[in-house]
C-alpha cells in the first residue's frame, strides 16, 4: 500500500478550487469588517511581519500591496520589529500586518504589541481567530488556512498570498482607487486554474528534477521581484524537508560574487516569468552554460535563449500578470521539496534533531541542562 504523506496531500489540495474559494471568502468578510474600524487614507506606511513562511509571504505581500494599494511597504522578520523597530517611526499613519497562520508566533505577537504600544494601526492575518497573535492586534483577517495542520506550510502560505491579495485590493478601495478587482480575481482563478492542471499533467516533470539532482550537495534558488518571496519560501522548504543545504538569492546580486559556489553538479533554479527580469534571466543562464552549472528554469514563456541556454525548463500551464504569479509557482517547488526529502531517505515531517532534541530549546534550558522539563 501507498503511504500517504501528509504535506504531500496538503500540497495537492491545491487542485481543488474549494481552497481557494475558502481563503478568497473568508479573507474577503474579515477584511471589510477590519476597514470599518481604519481611516484607510491615512495609511503611510506598511511592515508585514512573520517567522519563516509567515516572513516570506510577507514579502510576497510587499509588492502586491505598493502596486495594488499604492503603499510603501516592508517585510520584516518579527524578531527584529519587535525589539529594533525604532519607536520614532511607529504611529497611526504605519499599520503593521502580523502574519501567522497558526496565530500562536510568539515573536509575531511580541511584534504586533510593540508596534501597537506606540500608536501604529495593527493587523493580524491568520487562519486562527482566538491566537495570541489575534489577541495583540486591534482587527483580525483570516487566511482560510486552518486545515493546514502540519509544521511545514504549503497550501496554507498560497491561502495566505490570497488574503494578502484581498487585504491590497480592499485597502486600495478605501483609499479611494481603483484596486482592477474583476481583473485580480481572474488572475487568481487562473493561478487556481494553473496549479490543478500541473498538479495533474506534470508532477512528473518534477520528479525528474529529483531523480537528476537528488545527490546534489546544494541547491539555489534565485528570482526577482515579486517571487523574491517564493525563491525565500522555496528554498526553507528544501531545508525543512529534505534536510539539506538550499540558498536563494536575488538575480542580479547573484551575479556580485557568489558564482565562486557553483559547480559542475549542484543545480540553480531560475523562478522566470515572462516579466520585468526575463532579459536579466537570460544573463544568469549565459554565465551558467559558460562555467557549466546546471541550470533549471520555470517559466510560462519558453524563449529561443531559454530553450538554448537551460538545462531543463519546466513550462507553466498558464501565463500570468507578474504580481500573480507567485501563487502558481511555489506548489512545483514545494512539491520538489517534498519529492527530496522522499528520494533522500527521509520523512518530510521530520526535523532533523529530534532524536536529539524533542523540543523547541531556550538558552535558559540549556544553561540548566534541561530540555522540556527533563534533565539532559
Amino acid at each position: 500500500m501507498t503511504q500517504t504523506w501528509p504535506i504531500l496531500q496538503n500540497i495537492l489540495d491545491l487542485a481543488d478550487d474549494a481552497t481557494w474559494a475558502h481563503a478568497l471568502e473568508v479573507s474577503a468578510e474579515t477584511a471589510a469588517v477590519w476597514l470599518k474600524g481604519v481611516r484607510a487614507e491615512e495609511v503611510r506606511r506598511i511592515y508585514l511581519t512573520g517567522c519563516g513562511t509567515s516572513c516570506y509571504a510577507g514579502e510576497v505581500g510587499r509588492n502586491i500591496l505598493e502596486q495594488i494599494a499604492h503603499v510603501p511597504s516592508q517585510a520584516m522578520h518579527a524578531f527584529n520589529l519587535g525589539q529594533y523597530l525604532e519607536p520614532a517611526i511607529l504611529g497611526p499613519e504605519v499599520l503593521v500586518i502580523g502574519i501567522s497562520t497558526s496565530g500562536s508566533t510568539e515573536a509575531v505577537a511580541k511584534a504586533l504589541a510593540h508596534a501597537r504600544r506606540y500608536g501604529a494601526r495593527t493587523l493580524a492575518l491568520t487562519a486562527e481567530k482566538g491566537g495570541a497573535v489575534a489577541e495583540a492586534a486591534e482587527a483580525v483577517v483570516l487566511t482560510g488556512g486552518e486545515a493546514d495542520r502540519t509544521p511545514v506550510k504549503t497550501k496554507s502560505y498560497v491561502q495566505t498570498l490570497l488574503s494578502l491579495f484581498e487585504v491590497a485590493m480592499a485597502l486600495a478601495e478605501a483609499r479611494g482607487l481603483e484596486a482592477r478587482r474583476a481583473y485580480w480575481r481572474s488572475e487568481m482563478d487562473k493561478a487556481a486554474e494553473g496549479t490543478r492542471r500541473f498538479l495533474e499533467a506534470q508532477r512528473e516533470e518534477v520528479q525528474a528534477l529529483v531523480e537528476a539532482y537528488g545527490g546534489a550537495q546544494i541547491v539555489f534558488i534565485l528570482a526577482s521581484g515579486p517571487n523574491l518571496g517564493t525563491a525565500q519560501e522555496a528554498a526553507l522548504k528544501v531545508i525543512e524537508m529534505a534536510k539539506m543545504y538550499c540558498e536563494w538569492a536575488e538575480l542580479e546580486d547573484f551575479l556580485h560574487g557568489r558564482y565562486r559556489e557553483v559547480d559542475q553538479a549542484n543545480p540553480m533554479i531560475l523562478i522566470a516569468p515572462q516579466g520585468r527580469s526575463s532579459a536579466h534571466v537570460l544573463d544568469v543562464l549565459t554565465v551558467n552554460r559558460y562555467v557549466g552549472a546546471p541550470s533549471v528554469v520555470f517559466t510560462d514563456v519558453v524563449s529561443e535563449g531559454i530553450g538554448e541556454l537551460a538545462t531543463q525548463v519546466v513550462q507553466m500551464p498558464v501565463s500570468l500578470d507578474e504580481l500573480a504569479t507567485p501563487l502558481l509557482y511555489i506548489t512545483p517547488l514545494h512539491l520538489f521539496a517534498h519529492q527530496m526529502a522522499i528520494r533522500r531517505g527521509w520523512d518530510p515531517l521530520s526535523r532533523r534533531y529530534d532524536d536529539i532534541v524533542p523540543h523547541r530549546v531556550r538558552y535558559g534550558n540549556l544553561a540548566a541542562g534541561l530540555v522540556g522539563g527533563q534533565r539532559l
